[in-house]
């Protein structure tokens, strides 16, 4: 009997009762929901308490973490970056990169120019952005009186789609001072807006920039 007290001695004196103290030493760690316990991201030496029979339970394959072999596991926080909007069509941002293809918008201009400009000058009503195509059609265009000069409101208001494109007209420099012309050719980027009543060869300059002004109100068109 003595000796087996001799035996057992050691391990009551080494292994001691586990105090409520020494666990919360172990797991004293800030509790977080239940249903984080299976993805939230924590340091293997400070385990959240309430986890402990949760990942037991629900998620076993994270039991490495509670008991100090997780160090090498790829367990991924579930803290998101924030979300950086994407540049909007249409927009400063994307360079009034059109929301909407040429094909598409073509045909809406010339649906509208069908309505309300004639026949003549149909050839007109499509989005020209090349600057020589533009230039040469306009030219052919005087020169032949194949439209006249009066319709030409008409046809800008079809372009725009009844909407102001006169901020991209701006940033694409059709008021600079350069041109000597004021804010004439802006007139043409919002044709609704600022009432045209009258283009005549003065606009000169402004026919000179007409893909700049097709490229405007091509991009202006964002819903359909």
């Amino acid at each position: 009997m003595r000796l087996l007290l001799l035996l057992l001695l050691p391990c009551l004196v080494f292994a001691g009762p586990t105090t409520s103290d020494e666990f919360e030493g172990e797991l004293g760690c800030p509790e977080i929901p239940d249903e984080s316990c299976c993805r939230e991201k924590w340091d293997r030496r400070c385990v959240p308490r309430n986890c402990v029979f949760h990942v037991m339970r629900h998620c076993p394959d994270r039991k490495p973490l509670l008991f100090g072999r997780g160090s090498n596991l790829g367990v991924k926080s579930i803290r998101r970056a924030p979300v950086k909007e994407e540049p909007k069509c249409g927009t400063r941002e994307t360079g009034y990169q059109p929301c909407t293809s040429k094909s598409v918008a073509n045909k809406l201009f010339m649906s509208c120019c069908q309505l309300y400009a004639p026949p003549e000058c149909h050839h007109m009503c499509h989005y020209e952005t090349d600057h020589t195509d533009a230039k040469n059609m306009l030219i052919d265009t005087l020169k032949g009186n194949k439209c006249a000069l009066k319709h030409f409101a008409t046809i800008l208001y079809c372009a725009s789609q009844n909407r102001d494109n006169r901020r991209c007209c701006i940033d694409l420099d059709l008021n600079v001072p350069q041109l000597r012309v004021g804010s004439r050719c802006l007139r043409m980027c919002d044709p609704s807006g600022t009432s045209i009543d009258r283009i005549t060869r003065a606009d000169a300059t402004c026919f000179f920039n007409w893909n700049v002004i097709m490229f405007c109100h091509h991009s202006g068109i964002r819903e359909l």
